[in-house]
C-alpha cells in the first residue's frame, strides 16, 4: 500500500515539475484524482473559471464547476479507465456563476503498477469559439445587407437578436442620435411602451444610461437604475417595466462623431462580464458598420437629388465619355431628357446624340472635337482648358433647341485624354427671350416712327407756313435782284445784298426741311451726344409757332440754366413735341397759355416741365394716361405718352403728370441726368414766344 500511495506521489510531482510548461498554454488544464479532487490547476483555469489556484485545490471539481457532460459521468469515468481517453463538449459554471461551454479532453494517467491514479483534463472555451464564428457569419450576413439595400432598422434589429441568443437574460436596444436627440432603432424584446417613453428625449450629462453615453462619448455603466442618480429623470418608466441594470456604449463614426448608441438591459441588478464586454465591442462595430453605410448612402442620396433638382431647374445636364472607345460612360437624367431620349433605354451612344445635332452645326462639332483631341497641342494648355460650344439640337418632333456645352478633358500620365467630362445647358428660352427683345426694340422703333410721321401729319399746315415765309422772301428779293441787275447802269451793290437775302432764305428753309427730315425719317437711332435741352425746347417752340398762334395760345419759356445731358437729340425733339402738343391741343377751344420750364433738381437731374391751362387730366387715376393705345384726342394713336416716357426712362430718367398748381389744366414733368450746368448769358430768363 505504502508502494502504490509513494507511485501516486510520483506521479503528482511529475505534474508539479511540469507546471510552468502548462501555465504557458491558454488553455484550462487541471488534474484530479481518481475521487474527482483537485490535485493541479493551472493558470489557463484561473482565467476560464475565475477560482485561483488554493481556491480550487482539494475541491472535487464536478461540484465546483458543476458539470453538465452529455452523459452520465460515472459512464464516461468508466469508458475512461477502459481506453485512457474521451473527448467532448462540457456545460461549466464560472466563479461569478455564468456558464461556459468548453471542448474537453480527458486523458488517464496510471502509475508503474498500471493502476489508474490521474485524470488530466484540458478545456477550451467553445462559446468563445462559437461567439466568434458567429459574429464573424453576422457580419457577413449584415454586409450582404449593405449590399442589398434592405432598411437599416432590419438590421439593427439583427443585431440586437444575435445579443440576446449570445448573453443570457438581456433586452438588447440600439438607438440613433438625431439633432443630439435619441430616436429609435431597434429594440425587439423592449416593451413597446418604454421605447415610445424614451424615443426623442434630448442626450445630456444626466440622461440615464444611453442619452450620457452619447454626451460624454463613453460607455455609461448602470448596475442598478433604481438608485443611480443618471436616471433621476428617466427611472420611473424604467422600473415600471421592470428594467433594473443598463449598460450603454456609444457608437462613434469613422471621424470620431457619436452616431448611436448600444445598450443592453437586465430585470437585475448586475454589472458586466468580460464575456459582456466582449459581446458589447464586436456589436459597437457592426451597428457602427450598418449606422454609417446608411448615414453616407442617404446623404449620398439627399446629394443626388439636390444635384437632380438643381439641374432640372437651371435646364442643366452633365456627362462623361471615353474619347477612344466613342461611349458615354454616365450621363444625367437631365442630360438625356434634354436630348430627348427616353430614360428607361439607358444612355445614348455618341452617334445618336450626333445625329440629333442641327445639320448646319454638325460639320462644326465633329471639327470642334477633332481639336479637343489633336495631341499636338501641349499638355499643360489641354489640362487648364475649359472648351465651350454654342450649337442646336433638333429633336424628332422637329422641335429646336439652342444649347450650350462646357466640356473639360482629363489627361493620362503620357498625356492623352483619358476621359472627358462636360455639363450641358439648354438655353432655349433665353434665345427665345432674346429674339423676342429685339423684335419689341424694333417694335418700339417702328411705333416711335409712325407716332412722329403722324405728328407730323397733324404739323402739316405749320410746316407749310414755315417753309412758304422763307421761299416767298427769296422769290421777292430774286426778283429785286433781277431789277437791279436790268437797271442802266445795273446797281451791284443792290443786286449783292439781294442775292445775299436770297441765300439766307434759301439756307432758312434748308434748315426746316432737314430738321424735320431728321424727325420723321426712320432708321437707328442716333449715338448719344452731348446736347442742350434748352435749345432742343426752342427749337419745337420755333416748329409750333404757327400752331400755337392759330389757336391764340401764348407760349411763355422759363429757363434758367443752360443744361446740357447725354441724350439721342431726335428722341428728345419727340417728347417735347408730344408734351407741346398735347397742351397746345388742350387748349385749343379755349387758348391761354404754354410753360415750358427747365431747372436744376436734386442728385445731379435736371426737371423739365410743360404745363397748360387747358382741361386737365381725365377724372380717376392719371397713370392711365401712360397705358397703350389710351388717348382723349379723336384723332388719336394713344401712343405719343407711352413713347415718350420709354425715351426718358431709357435715359435714366422718368416721366409723370400732374393737375396744374393753380388747380387748372395739367402739368407734365420729365428728369434727365445733367452733365454741365451753366448760367445762361443769351436769353432772358422769362421770355413770350409770339
Amino acid at each position: 500500500m505504502l508502494e502504490h500511495t509513494n507511485l501516486v506521489n510520483l506521479t503528482y510531482e511529475s505534474l508539479r515539475e511540469q507546471a510552468a510548461l502548462l501555465d504557458l498554454s491558454h488553455d484550462a488544464i487541471f488534474a484530479r484524482d481518481m475521487n474527482g479532487v483537485i490535485k493541479y490547476w493551472n493558470r489557463g483555469a484561473q482565467e476560464l473559471y475565475g477560482w485561483m489556484a488554493e481556491e480550487a485545490l482539494g475541491k472535487t471539481s464536478h461540484t465546483l464547476l458543476k458539470t453538465a457532460a452529455p452523459a452520465p459521468l460515472e459512464q464516461i469515468e468508466a469508458e475512461i479507465v477502459n481506453a485512457g481517453r474521451w473527448e467532448g463538449e462540457l456545460m461549466q459554471t464560472k466563479k461569478d456563476g455564468d456558464q461556459v461551454r468548453v471542448a474537453s479532453r480527458w486523458s488517464l494517467r496510471r502509475d508503474a503498477l498500471g493502476a489508474p491514479v490521474v485524470i488530466l483534463e484540458t478545456n477550451n472555451e467553445v462559446m468563445e469559439r462559437k461567439r466568434a464564428e458567429t459574429l464573424l457569419a453576422e457580419e457577413k450576413r449584415i454586409l450582404e445587407m449593405l449590399a442589398r439595400g434592405d432598411p437599416l432598422d432590419q438590421m439593427l434589429e439583427s443585431l440586437c437578436l444575435l445579443i440576446e441568443e449570445l448573453a443570457q437574460d438581456v433586452l438588447a436596444v440600439i438607438l440613433l442620435i438625431e439633432d443630439g436627440r435619441l430616436k429609435h432603432g431597434a429594440a425587439p424584446s423592449l416593451p413597446r411602451a418604454y421605447i415610445e417613453a424614451i424615443d426623442g428625449c434630448a442626450i445630456g450629462p444626466a440622461a440615464g444610461s444611453c442619452g450620457t453615453a452619447a454626451y460624454l462619448a463613453r460607455p455609461v455603466i448602470v448596475s442598478d437604475i433604481a438608485s443611480d442618480p443618471l436616471w433621476a429623470d428617466y427611472r420611473d418608466p424604467a422600473l415600471a417595466q421592470g428594467l433594473r441594470a443598463c449598460w450603454s456604449t456609444p457608437i462613434m463614426s469613422s471621424t470620431g462623431t457619436v452616431i448611436g448608441t448600444f445598450a443592453m438591459y437586465y430585470r437585475e441588478p448586475r454589472v458586466p462580464t468580460l464575456h459582456d464586454q466582449g459581446i458589447i465591442e464586436q456589436i459597437r462595430h457592426l451597428a457602427g458598420i450598418a449606422i454609417q453605410h446608411k448615414l453616407m448612402e442617404e446623404r449620398l442620396q439627399r446629394s443626388e437629388a439636390y444635384l437632380a433638382a438643381a439641374q432640372k431647374l437651371t435646364h442643366t445636364g452633365s456627362w462623361a465619355a471615353d474619347p477612344l472607345l466613342k461611349k458615354l460612360v454616365y450621363c444625367s437624367e437631365e442630360f438625356i431628357r434634354i436630348y430627348g431620349f427616353d430614360p428607361n433605354e439607358g444612355m445614348p451612344s455618341i452617334e445618336a446624340l450626333r445625329r440629333r445635332a442641327h445639320p448646319e452645326d454638325r460639320r462644326k462639332l465633329d471639327e470642334s472635337f477633332r481639336q479637343k483631341l489633336d495631341e499636338s497641342i501641349p499638355r499643360a494648355a489641354r489640362e487648364k482648358a475649359e472648351f465651350r460650344d454654342d450649337f442646336r439640337i433638333v429633336l424628332p418632333d422637329g422641335t429646336v433647341k439652342h444649347l450650350e456645352g462646357t466640356i473639360q478633358p482629363f489627361l493620362d500620365a503620357g498625356g492623352a485624354v483619358l476621359e472627358w467630362v462636360g455639363t450641358l445647358v439648354d438655353v432655349t428660352q433665353r434665345k427665345l427671350a432674346e429674339e423676342e427683345r429685339e423684335r419689341l426694340r424694333q417694335l418700339e422703333t417702328d411705333l416711335a416712327h409712325i407716332n412722329r410721321v403722324t405728328i407730323m401729319g397733324e404739323l402739316t399746315a405749320t410746316l407749310a407756313h414755315e417753309i412758304n415765309q422763307p421761299i416767298t422772301a427769296a422769290i421777292s428779293d430774286a426778283s429785286a435782284c433781277l431789277r437791279w441787275l436790268t437797271r442802266d447802269p445795273p446797281d451791284l451793290t443792290e443786286a449783292k445784298e439781294a442775292a445775299m437775302s436770297i441765300v439766307a432764305d434759301g439756307t432758312r428753309a434748308a434748315e426746316i426741311i432737314d430738321r424735320v427730315r431728321s424727325f420723321y425719317k426712320k432708321g437707328s437711332p442716333a449715338p448719344r451726344a452731348p446736347v442742350d435741352v434748352n435749345e432742343i425746347a426752342r427749337e419745337m417752340l420755333v416748329l409750333l409757332r404757327n400752331e400755337a398762334d392759330r389757336h391764340s395760345i401764348v407760349m411763355r419759356t422759363h429757363l434758367t440754366d443752360v443744361t446740357e445731358v447725354t441724350a439721342d437729340r431726335v428722341q428728345l425733339q419727340q417728347v417735347f413735341m408730344n408734351l407741346m402738343l398735347n397742351g397746345i391741343e388742350a387748349m385749343k377751344e379755349t387758348g391761354g397759355e404754354l410753360t415750358i420750364k427747365s431747372q436744376s433738381a436734386d442728385g445731379g437731374q435736371i426737371l423739365i416741365s410743360v404745363s397748360d391751362v387747358g382741361v386737365g387730366l381725365p377724372a380717376g387715376d392719371a397713370v392711365q394716361l401712360f397705358k397703350a393705345f389710351f388717348t382723349t384726342k379723336p384723332q388719336g394713336l394713344g401712343m405719343g405718352l407711352v413713347i415718350s416716357r420709354s425715351i426718358i426712362e431709357s435715359h435714366g430718367g422718368r416721366l409723370w403728370a400732374a393737375t396744374g398748381n393753380s388747380g387748372q389744366g395739367a402739368t407734365f414733368y420729365f428728369t434727365l441726368r445733367a452733365t454741365r450746368t451753366q448760367r445762361s448769358s443769351s436769353s432772358p430768363p422769362n421770355g413770350f414766344v409770339r
